[in-house]
């Protein structure tokens, strides 16, 4: 009886909670969802993006990137990469996310290095998916950053799938 009682009184914590957070049509923030297909990209990009050295500079607490001369001659030149959202912001929707190698909604998938991550930029916003998505934009490097982000795309458009 005492463990019927519990499972009908977690039953109705559950229902509760599933109400809470599905309440009066507000724009839910990102599902992050998980693909077991689909957990890192491999597109030939990210290798050239890995090829940057990091170090970090504790007596002024930010960390500092060594572009190599091939990825530094890239600056302000278009580039097209492909891999994950990972948002910034609590919206379903939004123009200023992060581009990163491994879907972070993998439970098992290890973490992106600081060189797999592009914070990005967009004309417009993109409907979060945790699917692989395309994108095209202007390449800013960045050499010195506290947060540990490198490389910006700016005017990014996104080539696939469309949001």
């Amino acid at each position: 009886m005492a463990i019927a009682r519990a499972l009908r009184q977690l039953g109705a914590v559950a229902l509760a909670a599933a109400t809470i957070t599905t309440l009066g049509g507000l724009d839910a923030g990102p599902t992050l969802t998980y693909n077991p297909k689909h957990y890192q990209n491999n597109d030939p990009q990210w290798e050239v993006l890995n090829s940057t050295k990091i170090v970090a500079d504790t007596a002024k607490g930010e960390y500092k990137a060594t572009f190599p001369a091939a990825l530094a001659a890239r600056q302000g030149s278009v580039m097209k990469i492909s891999g994950f959202i990972l948002p910034l912001e609590t919206t379903s929707r939004s123009a200023h996310f992060m581009l990163v190698r491994r879907n972070t909604g993998c439970p098992f998938c290890p973490p992106n290095a600081p060189t797999e991550a592009v914070e990005i930029f967009s004309r417009q916003p993109v409907r979060y998916t945790g699917e692989e998505i395309v994108v095209t934009g202007k390449l800013k490097l960045v050499p010195s950053s506290d947060q540990g982000l490198f490389f910006q795309l700016t005017d990014t458009d996104v080539v696939s799938p469309q949001s």
